[in-house]
């Protein structure tokens, strides 16, 4: 799962490590540290004609009777609501670090932040499509984060994890593609994760308990 996750690079560091060219002076992408779903975020993808892009967009798709902000992997490729999506509009999402509670209903539960490697900015993978808000009835673009299983580092803390590409995969995994990547969604070895406790008040971790992996 992926409830929550921080964002603290650059505009030019995120261009630079996906390779983005275009569409940087539209918008203006602000450090967040405490991100959620609901919010607008910066997402990398490619536009039809191949062209790499950052776009802000909405984390999470709101249906009649739930709100999706994560999209389990497995069978992805052929889940009605979401294969149209990972064959044609997948996206990368940046991040610094994400964040996970327990879920041992013996204890209270503990807050964990991740971090990838060396600590640096990394890419989750994404899908994104286009979804009418009834409250302004404007057409806005919507993502959601890919989870998969839980790897060894994972595991103690929950059972679910952000897809996690590496720089060498950015390219085909948003490059069109008569057959989608499924080979990129694999679980991250657990030597790559690497997570530790933090503090948190009362209210962030009613907060962040109130969202489900769907």
């Amino acid at each position: 799962m992926c409830g929550r996750y921080r964002r603290r690079s650059t505009k030019e560091k995120i261009a630079e490590l996906f390779e983005v060219e275009h569409g940087l002076e539209e918008f203006e992408i602000e450090p967040a540290d405490d991100i959620a779903p609901g919010s607008v975020q910066p997402v990398v993808y490619n536009t039809p004609e191949g062209e790499r892009r950052i776009a802000p967009m909405r984390w999470g798709f709101r249906l009649p009777d739930r709100f999706l902000f994560n999209t389990r992997s497995e069978g992805v490729e052929r889940s009605r609501f979401w294969q149209a999506a990972f064959r044609e509009r997948r996206c990368i999402v940046p991040a610094d670090s994400f964040f996970e509670w327990t879920h041992d209903a013996s204890r209270a539960k503990a807050k964990f932040e991740f971090t990838v490697r060396d600590g640096g900015l990394f890419g989750m993978a994404g899908l994104w499509s286009p979804w009418l808000n009834p409250r302004t009835g404007q057409w806005e673009q919507t993502f959601s984060i890919l989870t998969g299983e839980a790897n060894e580092a994972m595991r103690p803390i929950h059972d679910r994890q952000p897809e996690i590409l590496s720089p060498s995969e950015y390219a085909d995994y948003l490059a069109s593609s008569p057959r989608p990547p499924v080979h990129l969604l694999r679980i991250m070895p657990g030597a790559e994760l690497h997570a530790h406790a933090v503090t948190e008040t009362h209210a962030e971790t009613q907060q962040g308990s109130l969202f489900g992996d769907k």
